[in-house]
């Protein structure tokens, strides 16, 4: 009988000292976990402030192509209106130009695919 009240003490007794270090080892861990939080806490604000500065710059990006595009379209009607004034205004000139820029660019051409002579372009014996 003696036997089974030493079991039993030393088993409360090892009970005790489980208990004791579960204990504590909660504690360690409740007390990271609150030593942890202001990091994180921080750690979160910084990166969504981070999300903010970069969706502001794309914003920022995106209005400044938009405004350019406006811009280069606008300068692109002038051009073409400019184009269409200096044609009615001097037809023949612009036939003339129009031509010789083809008869150049069929020059090149030709050179590009072996032919060497402007006299095999023109056929000019």
């Amino acid at each position: 009988m003696n036997k089974t009240v030493e079991t039993n003490s030393a088993k409360k007794t090892f009970d005790r000292g489980v208990d004791s270090a579960s204990g504590s080892v909660h504690k360690a861990i409740d007390s990271a976990s609150d030593a942890a939080v202001p990091a994180i806490k921080k750690a979160s604000d910084t990166a969504h402030s981070t999300v903010d500065s970069m969706a502001k710059g794309a914003h920022n990006a995106a209005d400044s192509v938009s405004e350019k595009g406006t811009q280069l379209h606008h300068l692109q009607q002038q051009l073409t209106e400019g184009t269409r004034k200096q044609i009615r205004n001097h037809p023949l000139l612009a036939l003339g130009v129009a031509v010789a820029g083809g008869a150049l660019f069929a020059m090149w051409l030709n050179r590009t695919a072996g032919g060497s002579s402007l006299k095999s372009y023109f056929m000019i014996n």
